[in-house]
C-alpha cells in the first residue's frame, strides 16, 4: 500500500465495557493510523486491559451523561492532522481501510473539514438492516467539536462541517443494532434520561423530538412515539437541508407506525405522507412506505402507483444521506411491484420486475411462480399452448437457467407445477431422461404422502 506522504491519522473512540467488540475495533486501523485512543467512562470488564495490550493509548474521563464531552475530551488527546473517530461496534472492512489516506488527502485538498461515508447497519446474522450517511473522519482542527449530551453531532466553527462525499467507496459497519446489544441499551432507559434533559433545556430543537420518537419507537410505545414525531414535525423549520437524514426520520417512521396500525387511517398517513413529500421531494421512503401500506392492503393499483414513484425518485437522487429503508429492501421493494402489477392484470410489467428479481437471485421460488402465472394469464401465450410454453422455457433457459443442471431443471418444473402452467409442466418433464423422471415421480409421490400425513 502507497503511503500518503505527512498525513497521519488518529483513531479515537470512547468506550464502556466493550470486551466483545474492542479487539475488532481496533484491529481494523493497524497499519493504517498512527495512533489510537481509547478514552474509557467507567468499564468493568476486560475492556482497557485488551485495549492496552493492543498498543492504545488509554485515558479515562468520569462518565458524566454527556456524550458529546467525552469525545471532545478524545479529541484534545489526538496529536495529528485528522481523526477517525469510530466507535467500538463499528469499522472500517480492511479494503476501504487502506483508501483512507488517499480519501482524506482528497479532502484535505478540497479543504473540506471531513468526509461522509455510508454507514451500514447490520444484524445479527451479519445481513444488512439499513443504510445511511455520516461523518466519522475529520480534520482535528481547534474548533472542531461535537456537540449536545446525546445524538451529538460535529460542529466546525459552529456550523455544519463541509464534507467530501465518499458514500458509494467507503462504508463503515455497524454492529450496534444486533439484537443482543440493542437489547441491552433499551434495558437501561439510558436515552431516553438523556434525550428529556436536553428537550428540558431546549424544548425547540425539533430533531431532539425525533430522537425521542425513535426511543419510544424502539420500545414499541407507539402512541408516544408518534407524539414524540408530530411534535418534532411541527417544530420543523420551513426550509430544511435537503439531504436532512432526521427530518427523514421523523417522516418515515411515523407513516411506518401508522401504516402498520392495526386500524389504520388512511386520511392521517396521507395527510404526513403529502407533508413528507413537501419538505423532502428528493426522499424516497416517504413513496416506499405508502407503497408498502396499499399493496398489504389490497389496493394494487396504488400499491404500483406509489412503489414505482418511490424506485423512481431513488435512481434519480440516489441514497447519499436518504432513501434508508428503500435502499435496504430494495429486493423486497420488486417483490411487492412484481406482485402489484400482477393483481393489476399488467402482465408484461410483472415479467419486467420479476426478471429483474431473478437475475439478482435465480432461486427465487415465488418470484418464479408469480412469473409464471403471469405468462400462464397472457392471452396470446396461453393461446399458443405447448409451443408458446416452449418460449417461456426458452425464455429461461436464456435468461436465467442452465438446462443442462438437474438442479435448475427441476426447480423450474416446480415452479411450474405451483402456478400452475400445465402446458409449461409438460414441457419441462420432456427435458428429463425417463429414469430422471421416474425419481422425481418417486420424490413428488412421496412429499405428497407425508403432507397427507401431516
Amino acid at each position: 500500500m502507497k503511503l500518503v506522504k505527512n498525513l497521519r491519522i488518529s483513531q479515537c473512540m470512547i468506550v464502556k465495557n466493550e470486551e466483545k467488540n474492542i479487539e475488532k475495533a481496533l484491529s481494523w486501523g493497524k497499519g493504517i493510523v498512527s495512533e489510537q485512543i481509547v478514552v474509557d467512562t467507567g468499564s468493568t470488564d476486560r475492556t482497557v486491559e485488551i485495549a492496552r495490550a493492543m498498543g492504545a493509548l488509554i485515558y479515562y474521563f468520569p462518565w458524566n451523561n454527556d456524550f458529546a464531552a467525552a469525545k471532545n475530551f478524545a479529541i484534545e488527546k489526538a496529536r495529528y492532522e485528522w481523526i477517525a473517530f469510530l466507535d467500538a461496534d463499528e469499522y472500517f472492512s480492511s479494503e476501504d481501510a487502506k483508501k483512507l489516506p488517499s480519501a482524506i488527502k482528497r479532502a484535505r485538498d478540497k479543504a473540506c473539514d471531513g468526509i461522509a461515508t455510508a454507514m451500514i447497519h447490520l444484524d445479527d446474522e451479519g445481513k444488512v438492516i439499513s443504510a445511511d450517511t455520516h461523518i466519522r473522519l475529520f480534520r482535528n482542527g481547534p474548533n472542531v467539536r461535537y456537540k449536545r449530551r446525546i445524538h451529538e453531532y460535529l460542529s466546525a466553527d459552529n456550523h455544519p462541517p463541509i464534507v467530501d462525499e465518499r458514500v458509494d467507496d467507503l462504508s463503515i459497519f455497524h454492529t450496534g443494532y444486533m439484537a443482543e446489544n440493542l437489547k441491552e441499551k433499551l434495558k437501561s432507559r439510558r436515552n431516553l434520561e438523556l434525550i428529556e434533559a436536553e428537550l428540558a433545556e431546549n424544548p425547540g430543537e425539533w430533531d431532539m423530538w425525533g430522537h425521542l420518537g425513535n426511543e419510544y419507537d424502539s420500545l414499541r410505545e407507539d402512541e408516544k412515539a408518534e407524539e414524540a414525531y408530530r411534535k418534532g414535525i411541527s417544530l420543523m423549520p420551513e426550509h430544511l437541508y435537503e439531504n436532512d437524514a432526521m427530518a427523514s426520520v421523523i417522516f418515515t417512521r411515523l407513516l411506518q407506525i401508522l401504516t402498520c396500525s392495526p386500524k389504520p387511517d388512511e386520511a392521517a398517513i396521507m395527510d404526513i405522507y403529502e407533508k413528507a413529500v413537501k419538505a423532502m421531494p428528493k426522499e424516497a421512503d416517504f413513496d416506499y412506505m405508502v407503497g408498502k401500506y396499499f399493496a398489504s392492503h389490497k389496493n394494487p393499483g396504488m400499491g404500483e402507483k406509489y412503489l414505482k414513484r418511490a424506485l423512481a425518485v431513488l435512481e434519480k437522487h440516489g441514497n447519499m444521506a436518504k432513501s434508508e429503508y428503500l435502499s435496504g429492501s430494495i429486493l423486497k421493494a420488486y417483490e411487492m411491484l412484481a406482485m402489484c402489477c400482477f393483481n393489476n392484470g399488467s402482465m408484461s410489467e410483472c415479467v419486467r420486475y420479476t426478471t429483474l428479481l431473478l437475475k439478482e437471485n435465480k432461486y427465487l421460488m415465488s418470484t418464479l411462480v408469480v412469473m409464471l402465472t403471469a405468462f400462464r394469464n397472457d392471452e396470446g401465450t396461453a393461446k399458443m399452448g405447448e409451443e408458446g410454453a416452449a418460449q417461456v422455457a426458452a425464455f429461461l433457459q436464456n435468461s436465467f437457467y442452465d438446462f443442462h443442471s438437474l438442479k435448475d431443471r427441476l426447480f423450474v418444473l416446480r415452479a411450474a407445477m405451483a402456478s400452475p402452467y400445465k402446458d409449461l409442466v409438460t414441457v419441462m418433464r420432456k427435458l428429463f431422461t425417463p429414469e430422471e423422471m421416474a425419481a422425481v415421480d418417486r420424490a413428488l409421490e412421496q412429499e405428497k404422502e407425508k403432507m397427507v400425513e401431516a
